[in-house]
């Protein structure tokens, strides 16, 4: 089988010779998106660190000041500076995040809740906890379905539609 959750075939748009995207696939994504979406510069900030990194941007790479880390070789307790996020990464959370629209706007923070739950880390969802968020008391198993409802409906629009009503009837 191809490659179905392949970020390659998804950030483009085609899925062609890809299969189909199943749930696990759609919320592995949608997780994904988050996690990009918290790593995604404040741009306010990230002006801020140029105008303070101008010093190291203007230093002597040839005299062999320079290192990687930012410092000038002499302190080992720098740490590393995370690579920036390319193009495909913010292309395949905006694309994830625009599945959104197949899922009604009453379910989207429903959905929002659940999948901040997964990108911390957490195995399962606890739909207990997700109650207080939603203005409930009870009734968390009807929280899992509706759930699972909206991401199903996001599999029917990114696969091309409900196969059933598309039966050829020759």
């Amino acid at each position: 089988m191809s490659d179905v959750g392949g970020s390659a075939a998804i950030a483009g748009g085609s899925r062609e010779g890809c299969g189909f995207l199943t749930f696990a696939d759609i919320e592995d994504r949608l997780v994904e998106a988050l996690l990009t979406c918290w790593r995604y510069p404040d741009r306010e900030r990230g002006w801020q660190t140029l105008r303070s990194a101008w010093p190291e941007i203007s230093r002597d790479v040839w005299a062999g000041d320079y290192d990687a880390r930012g410092g000038d070789g002499t302190s080992a307790d720098v740490a590393l500076r995370a690579a920036a996020q390319t193009r495909a990464d913010i292309a395949a959370m905006d694309e994830a995040f625009g599945w959104l629209d197949a899922v009604a706007p009453a379910e989207r923070k429903l959905v929002g809740l659940a999948i901040r739950e997964l990108a911390r880390g957490k195995r399962e969802v606890s739909w207990n906890r997700l109650l207080a968020p939603m203005g409930l008391r009870r009734g968390s198993d009807g929280l899992r379905m509706r759930y699972g409802r909206a991401l199903n409906s996001i599999c029917i629009a990114v696969n091309g539609g409900n196969p059933s009503r598309n039966v050829s009837t020759r």
